[in-house]
């Protein structure tokens, strides 16, 4: 079982377990993950042939995966042990949390456990795309796709692709996200560095997550595809935000995040009560959404002199009026905004509005400081089932070549000066700028179209009227 198709397989046969368990889809992923990351440990140990190896040598034996094939009371057995590996290694505490094992059906757990038992390491094991790696991103893939509120915490593969490309990490950045979700977006940043042979283990991560049980899901996503040089905090961004130094933000070379769109509560009392770090120095957000509160803290932590961020938006923050665009005005003439995306309707899980993606950079080149590119990149996406859209490699390589190249193209994108901006109410939707391509009308097609169905009339026509005269209507 080693093609990334058996595994999807071996997916869809983990979560029907779920459906006798009571368990939500994320609690189910939540426990097979912590189940994969004990096997997954007990085959590092085994190995004793990597640096990482020794990082987890202080587990304790007793909870290798061995022990627990052929254990009675085995969700009490598995809660017991984790609590174990938290006392003996506190860097793996907050990786696996609390845990509750005993409350699955033993029959399910037990054939989870089967399950996991068929997966054989690879050789190396600490890969991006080892049998760990494929079977996580395939099993947060389908609590995604199936959980109600899943995507307000999953990205889509191709979306997190595309805002990596336009961010193009190097070696020894340091990455953040501050909504990390899962950490999908970290793991695509090292797979950009492998395919630029560059060595992504120099990367540095820092991420914060709101969600107790996503943020544990997040470090084991991480550490299954062999990443080990992350630190992720549990709390709100907005109000408590984690990376502090010397009392102040702490700065990162590259962010990259997908926040929530029209965040309600946001904390708009507590920062117009006292905002400690000064985030919000463009305009204090409206009291009901909170998505430039998101936009300014990213500013905020960027490197002064260097930083670059790439983030996914609600397309409202290109044009909405009123304090927003007050907003939006002092944020453009301070000249950080490079490039304004709009992209396709049903990209991302949890909506199906279509999203824009805004590219900050404290280093503009010459030739692109006080100007800004507009890209309307709505027509790049493939059609999947259940109506949702994504962006294949071709999609992303178009989207990317158009930013990278930053200039005028037909019907698609436009570089715009910052007068042209403040000219236009400091709107950065496309339909300002750039006018759609009319379709193309065939004279010919259409008018044998218009034949066709006029014989479709006639052809109607006859044939009511005979229904009528066997039913001795004469008209």
């Amino acid at each position: 079982m080693s093609t990334k198709k058996n595994w999807k397989e071996f997916t869809t046969e983990i979560f029907q377990q779920r459906e006798c368990s009571g368990f939500s889809h994320q609690d189910w992923l939540s426990h097979f993950l912590k189940l994969l990351l004990i096997k997954y440990l007990s085959d590092i140990a085994d190995t004793k042939s990597n640096e990482i190896a020794e990082y987890f040598s202080q587990m304790p034996s007793e909870v290798h995966w061995n022990n627990f094939v052929k254990a009675k009371n085995l969700g009490e057995a598995l809660d017991k042990a984790i609590k174990e590996i938290g006392n003996t290694n506190p860097k793996l505490k907050s990786v696996f949390g609390e845990s509750t094992f005993h409350k699955i059906p033993e029959i399910s757990l037990l054939a989870m456990l089967s399950k996991i038992n068929e997966i054989k390491p690879d050789e190396p094991i600490f890969t991006l795309s080892s049998n760990y790696a494929v079977i996580a991103e395939d099993a947060i893939d389908f609590a995604a796709n199936d959980e109600k509120y899943g995507g307000e915490y999953f990205t889509p593969k191709g979306i997190n692709k595309l805002l990596v490309n336009l961010l193009s990490p190097k070696e020894r950045m340091t990455i953040h996200d501050p909504v990390c979700g899962t950490g999908g977006l970290f793991i695509e940043c090292a797979q950009h560095l492998t395919e630029i042979n560059e060595d992504f283990s120099t990367l540095q991560f820092f991420g914060q997550e709101i969600n107790k049980q996503v943020y544990e899901i997040c470090q084991i996503n991480l550490l299954l595809h062999g990443l080990d040089n992350f630190e992720i905090e549990n709390g709100d961004t907005l109000r408590d935000p984690k990376f502090i130094k010397e009392n102040k933000l702490k700065h990162f070379d590259g962010i990259i995040a997908n926040p929530p769109f029209n965040l309600n509560d946001w904390g708009y009392e507590e920062a117009k009560k006292k905002e400690r770090f000064d985030r919000f120095r463009y305009g204090l957000p409206p009291k009901k959404n909170g998505d430039f509160a998101f936009i300014q803290h990213i500013v905020a932590t960027l490197e002064d002199t260097s930083g670059k961020a790439v983030m996914i938006v609600s397309p409202g923050v290109l044009f909405r009026a009123g304090v927003e665009q007050e907003i939006r005005k002092r944020i453009v003439q301070s000249d950080i905004i490079e490039a304004a995306i709009g992209v396709s309707t049903n990209v991302l899980y949890n909506t199906s509005i279509p999203p824009a993606i805004l590219i900050f950079n404290r280093k503009k080149s010459k030739e692109r400081k006080n100007r800004v590119l507009i890209i309307d990149a709505s027509k790049e996406y493939q059609k999947l089932d259940r109506g949702q859209n994504a962006l294949d490699d071709e999609n992303i390589k178009n989207i990317v070549s158009i930013y990278k190249n930053f200039k005028n193209v037909d019907n698609i994108a436009k570089v715009v000066t910052l007068k042209e901006i403040e000219a236009n109410d400091y709107q950065l939707n496309a339909n300002k700028f750039i006018t759609p391509p009319r379709d193309k009308i065939d004279i010919q097609q259409e008018f044998e179209q218009l034949s066709q169905l006029e014989l479709q009339r006639s052809q109607l026509e006859n044939k009511m009227n005979q229904c009528l005269q066997d039913l001795g209507i004469n008209l």
